[in-house]
């Protein structure tokens, strides 16, 4: 069985090592039948404040080096063809359903025909009353908060972008766990119940969700997302595929044999595929 790893990132982001040729040479040799590369869509196209420019080359590429990435990914791609099949993609932090979205859509719109898929993340969490509050562990944003407010709101965040009806797959669905590192949150029934109704969503939009490895690397204790919200995308037919937000070449693939092994166990029987923003399944 041969599998594909659709969440790659490279040097351009900021916060990654090598380039792309990097990580699709070990994907290759980890026998890899597809590799996506999917690096951070510039954080410029939405916020243009001088100030924090600094910031912005940690997190992603510049606009202008968008059409770089576009073009290394196609010649790439043509050079490899005989030995792996490479996606192009985007990971697109999500801000708001307005401007943000519009000002991301104008910068994409040269490339949306290269794209095979598109990735939308939640990174970040804010509402009314709150500055805008990055996810990173924080003991003090839980205690000023709570667990279910911080829950909620990157759910209802996550429940917006499926909205836009704009994106193909979700990233690190869970991602709000990092907040609680190293415990696991403790859900109430009305945080799991919003969890569920999202899903329930996700899948009348047709979108796919991501097994994410990097919840591994961070000593989650699992993958993103964990085991029970996994058995409930499984009992929904979800489409599912694998990614292993690799930010250096030699965690491309990580852990997928043993990711596979357990989704076998909780009744996945195919992963999906991507290509020009058409959905495939694959059986496993």
């Amino acid at each position: 069985m041969r599998l594909g790893d659709y969440h790659t990132h490279h040097r351009r982001c900021g916060h990654a090592l090598g380039e792309i040729e990097d990580y699709i040479k070990v994907a290759i040799e980890k026998n890899l039948n597809e590799i996506g590369i999917s690096d951070h869509f510039p954080l410029r196209a939405v916020f243009d404040d001088p100030q924090v420019a600094k910031l912005f080359k940690k997190a992603s590429m510049e606009v202008e080096e968008f059409p770089k990435y576009i073009k290394e990914i196609k010649g790439l791609k043509e050079k490899y063809k005989d030995k792996i099949r490479v996606r192009i993609s985007t990971e697109v932090g999500f801000y708001t359903p307005g401007n943000a979205l519009s000002r991301q859509k104008e910068v994409l719109k040269p490339f949306i025909d290269d794209m095979d898929y598109i990735i939308g993340a939640v990174h970040n969490i804010k509402w009314h009353e709150s500055p805008v509050i990055p996810i990173r562990p924080d003991e003090g944003i839980l205690r000023e908060y709570g667990e279910d407010k911080i829950i909620l709101e990157y759910v209802n965040k996550l429940s917006r972008l499926v909205d836009t009806d704009f994106f193909d797959v979700i990233a690190h669905i869970d991602f709000y766990r990092i907040f609680f590192h190293p415990n696991n949150p403790q859900y109430s029934q009305d945080t799991w119940q919003k969890l569920l109704d999202l899903l329930d969503k996700i899948k009348n939009k047709g979108m796919a969700i991501e097994i994410n490895t990097s919840g591994i690397l961070k000593g989650l204790g699992s993958q993103h997302p964990h085991d029970e919200i996994v058995k409930e995308m499984i009992q929904r037919d979800i489409p599912l595929l694998l990614g292993s937000d690799a930010h250096k070449p030699d965690y491309v693939g990580y852990m997928f044999e043993d990711i596979i092994e357990k989704v076998r166990k909780l009744g996945l029987s195919h992963l999906c595929e991507y290509e020009k923003r058409e959905q495939k399944l694959v059986r496993i």
